[in-house]
């Protein structure tokens, strides 16, 4: 396998993961993510699985305090693995000297 392969391979999966990781990060946080049912509503309902994995807190807005940096933080890891993602697809390898 080439190297240029290699850095577009890498480049891909840390893209993904930068994608993957702010969508994780914006589902969990109770201030910007999206809404969520306190009650299950059907055997399959999402939204109360988001209600469960956010802790089931009593107060939404201390919710949405506790959680702001934890959730800048990971945004912001997550938008430099897209950065550096971006970068290794971009890189172009001319020749090896």
């Amino acid at each position: 396998m080439s190297m240029a392969r290699a850095t577009r391979r890498s480049g891909v999966a840390f893209l993904l993961l930068g994608m993957l990781g702010a969508a994780f990060f914006w589902a969990t946080d109770p201030r910007f993510g999206p809404e969520v049912h306190r009650q299950a509503v059907g055997r399959m309902d999402w939204r109360h699985w988001l209600y469960v994995m956010r802790g089931s807190p009593e107060n939404v807005i201390d919710a949405a305090n506790q959680t702001t940096l934890s959730t800048m933080v990971g945004v912001g890891g997550s938008a430099a693995l897209l950065l550096v993602g971006l970068w290794l697809l971009s890189r172009r390898f001319s020749s090896l000297r």
